[in-house]
């Protein structure tokens, strides 16, 4: 039996249309939970992993237990209502109570407060902000940021950025600390000692937090002196001198 073209033209179209359409229709909308396995703290995304802490003790465990189910009913609850906005998901570093505090806000809400038991070996309380923060922001439909906002009542200050290393390693600073090119610490020529700064890479966005230790530098119209770490997470030691911004998180450390 012969079947007209037209009938099989048809057919084929109407399966085109209806696989186009089913590419078209958006997918439900994922749902974060929590949960504890093995010692360890995780945030789910239809229950894949997608942030967990290190081995923690029963204490601990549970006090980040609570943390992450107060965020994960947020971003819910928010999504639900239909006021996620994936792009306002951001790291914000505050001074209270004579402390740094990392945290991730939506607008006006704390969807989370940095604990030790997120960071990774060898990772600053900075760097697992901003990867904590763009992990949400991925699960969430937004693209990844490099830096962290800053609320603060302190003034900010632009500039160029310097780096002084071997020859100083080990020798006294002007606060009386000794030298260490692996720390974040900085020179600056009038911050109290203690002080406690983000600077900020003003080409590529990247930040890292240092200590002033130490007086300088005295060249030009360079406004701080890193550490060779301090340089390298923001930088390349080979450029010798960067644009930055500075932004003074506290007078007092």
């Amino acid at each position: 039996m012969l079947v007209p073209k037209r009938i099989i033209l048809a057919a084929g179209l109407g399966t085109l249309l209806n696989t186009a359409a089913q590419a078209s229709t958006p997918g439900y909308p994922t749902v974060f939970g929590y949960r504890v396995q093995q010692h360890k703290v995780q945030l789910t995304e239809d229950g894949h992993t997608r942030i967990q802490s290190q081995p923690l003790t029963p204490a601990h465990q549970e006090t980040l237990r609570r943390d992450v189910q107060y965020l994960a009913r947020t971003l819910n609850h928010m999504r639900s209502e239909g006021t996620l906005n994936p792009q306002a998901i951001l790291p914000v570093i505050t001074y209270q109570n004579k402390r740094l505090q990392y945290e991730i806000w939506h607008h006006n809400i704390r969807l989370m407060r940095l604990d030790k038991s997120w960071k990774k070996s060898g990772e600053s309380n900075l760097s697992c902000l901003v990867r904590l923060t763009n992990r949400l922001r991925q699960d969430t439909g937004a693209s990844n940021i490099t830096t962290a906002h800053v609320r603060s009542n302190i003034s900010h200050q632009e500039g160029q950025a310097s780096w002084y290393g071997g020859f100083f390693h080990g020798r006294r600073t002007a606060n009386g600390e000794r030298y260490d090119v692996k720390k974040l610490t900085a020179a600056h020529k009038k911050l109290p000692f203690g002080t406690r700064v983000l600077v900020t890479n003003t080409a590529t966005q990247k930040s890292v937090v240092v200590k002033i230790n130490d007086r300088g530098p005295f060249v030009g119209e360079r406004i701080i002196d890193l550490s060779p770490e301090a340089f390298k997470r923001i930088g390349n030691l080979g450029q010798g001198v960067m644009s930055v911004k500075l932004t003074i998180l506290n007078d007092n450390a």
